[in-house]
């Protein structure tokens, strides 16, 4: 296994909207939407602005009612958080909460008044993925990553293995396999991105106690244009 030096080769497309099925198991429970929104400033740094949305099913949610949202604002040119923002609304319980990175201090702030130590050049898991998309990853390529989540602060490590063909709503794939490991053993997921230079996750997998949730790309559309 060699380690990589992380080397950013892809500016990532703004305005770029991917759709998924989320399936656990044979049936589809619900919905995810990765958005790269305009570009934004924040403490004068120019930032990407990512979203997640993953909600359930309506006739799934006798057992549970899913309608998260996640938004990062990433630096540029490192992937360095500078806000996130999480609303979570599941099977009843609300919660909303932002967090602030503040690299003056090298703290993070809370909306609910908590706050812990910054490490240099830290990401939330949404520009931890994003991250991953914009390098030139090879198989057996490896490297580490700095990561706050969840009031957390640990370190991600990743392997790329591959190619394998992955099947997804737009057709079959070439793949990398992303396959993150963390000293605190948080289960991150799996990801396969496209063995291109798009770097498009294709298949998002994450295990849970009760099983695996699987997160299949079935479109991908850009503002202004149609869907593709």
């Amino acid at each position: 296994m060699t380690l990589m030096v992380s080397i950013i080769f892809l500016l990532l497309p703004v305005g770029e909207n991917l759709h998924y099925k989320v399936r656990f198991g044979p049936f589809r429970v619900g919905t995810l939407d990765l958005s790269i929104n305009e570009i934004s400033v924040i403490s004068q740094e120019s930032c990407y602005h990512f979203t997640v949305h993953l909600k359930s099913n309506s006739g799934w949610r006798f057992l549970f009612e899913i309608d998260d949202q996640l938004e990062s604002y990433a630096r540029i040119h490192d992937f360095a958080t500078l806000k996130s923002f999480k609303r979570v609304f599941e099977s009843g319980y609300q919660k909303e909460l932002e967090a602030n990175f503040d690299y003056q201090t090298m703290k993070i702030f809370y909306s609910d008044s908590s706050q812990f130590d910054l490490e240099p050049e830290t990401k939330d898991l949404i520009s931890t993925w994003y991250y991953f998309r914009s390098l030139s990853l090879k198989p057996n390529d490896s490297l580490s990553v700095q990561v706050h989540n969840d009031k957390i602060n640990y370190k991600v490590a990743i392997e790329a293995k591959g190619p394998k063909i992955v099947k997804t709503g737009i057709g079959n794939i070439e793949c990398i396999e992303i396959n993150p490991t963390t000293q605190m053993k948080q289960d991150i997921g799996i990801v396969y991105l496209s063995n291109d230079s798009k770097r498009i996750p294709a298949i998002i997998k994450r295990k849970f106690s009760f099983g695996h949730i699987i997160a299949v790309l079935e479109e991908i559309s850009y503002k202004g244009d149609s869907a593709q």
